[in-house]
């Protein structure tokens, strides 16, 4: 079960490092701010009521295993809000910045 929750958490570190590092150049700052905000927060907040929802189902059904039951909401969650956050980048960079509505940017360091 250690294991699992190490890997977990690698791929957290992943998605959140890819999700900031992959925002899109010539857009306006403000925005992409805003919508970064948006998408980190809604994955959070979602993640964490599908989280607690299976754990409280899962403790309901197995009273006496409430680890199994914590385990279950922390990775089905962690999961969802991984998901969501990907989605999330893919929109951003995809459909609401696409690269013909971004600004040219200069080559020259």
């Amino acid at each position: 079960m250690h294991f699992m929750l190490l890997i977990f958490v690698a791929l957290l570190c992943l998605v959140v490092w890819g999700f900031f590092h992959s925002n899109p150049e010539g857009v306006p700052q403000g925005w992409l701010l805003v919508l970064n905000a948006a998408i980190v927060v809604f994955a959070t907040l979602a993640g964490a009521a599908i989280g607690y929802l299976l754990y409280r189902d899962a403790s309901v059904v197995k009273a006496g295993e409430k680890g199994l039951a914590t385990y279950l909401g922390i990775m089905a969650g962690g999961t969802t809000a991984l998901v969501l956050m990907i989605a999330g980048g893919l929109v951003r960079n995809l459909l609401v910045f696409p690269i013909s509505k971004r600004a040219p940017i200069d080559p020259r360091p």
